[in-house]
Parts: structure tokens; sequence; C-alpha cells
């Protein structure tokens, strides 16, 4: 049996969408059983992603969910961590629109080379003070740099 040229198309065209389609599927799940092997079971891990309008916000957010088309949508809410003395707290930082940076100074923790859009830094310490604790952005991302804040509250 011959293929004939349009038939031999739709076969490479399904192939290409296959790939396009399932590719970033494959990769999602693979970062997911690698990031589950990495991280203990003990730690209480946070995911912070980062948004120039919006500031840190906490949980895992998709650029489509915090669009603004030029207005700001509420107020700016700064995230609070909660965590308690002695915990290993694993942090997932994210970017969902443009490069931003990290700093937690009171753990030596400064992320100065970005955050990409799409990509996943984790950082990693025992809070071993007890306290508040302000993280930031240390990369100027826009107008609104000013709202990359959070706090982490360490209690005894």
């Amino acid at each position: 049996m011959r293929l004939t040229d349009k038939t031999l198309d739709k076969y490479l065209f399904l192939l290409l969408i296959l790939i396009v389609v399932g590719l970033p599927i494959g990769i999602e799940s693979y970062d997911r059983y690698v990031w589950q092997k990495k991280i203990p079971a003990e730690a209480a891990v946070f995911t912070l992603t980062g948004h120039t309008q919006r500031g840190w916000l906490l949980g895992e957010v998709q650029a489509h969910d915090v669009l603004s088309f030029g207005q700001m949508r509420g107020s700016v809410e700064k995230p609070v961590i909660e965590v308690s003395k002695g915990d290993l707290v694993v942090l997932k930082l994210k970017s969902s629109d443009v490069v931003h940076g990290f700093s937690l100074k009171d753990w030596g923790i400064i992320i100065s080379d970005g955050i990409q859009p799409g990509k996943v830094v984790t950082v990693s310490f025992r809070a071993d003070k007890v306290g508040s604790f302000t993280f930031s952005c240390n990369a100027i991302c826009g107008d609104n740099h000013e709202n990359m804040k959070g706090t982490l509250v360490v209690k005894a």
C-alpha cells in the first residue's frame, strides 16, 4: 500500500499536533514527579507567584488569572506565610508575567539571576528564628515593584 501525498501530510500534521500537545504535558508530569522526590515529606511547601501588578500571590497562579488590561483589579494583598519554629520551609517561586527576583535576607536567600516566567525556582531553609520577616522582589520588575512584598511569620 502506497501513501499519497495528502495522506502523508495528514499523518505528519497529526504527529506534529501530538508532539506540540504531548510534550508540555509530559514535561509537567515529569517535573511533578521530580519535585516530589526532591522535597522531603515533612516540609512546609508554599508556592509564591510573582505578578507585576498584583505583587506576590500565594499559590499557583497563571497569567490569564490575573490579567487586568491596564487596570488594577482590587487592592494588592501582601501574602502572609505562617510556619512554626523548626519547620523545614520550601518556597516554590514562579512568575506569571516578567522576570522577578526574590529576597528573604534574614535567611540569606537572595535570587538575583531572576525567576523566569514559566520556570520554578525552589529555595528551602529551616525556620530557626521566631518573628515576622519580610520577603520581596529584588529585581525592578515594573511600575508597581513596591507591591512585591510579603511576610513570613515564624511562631514559637
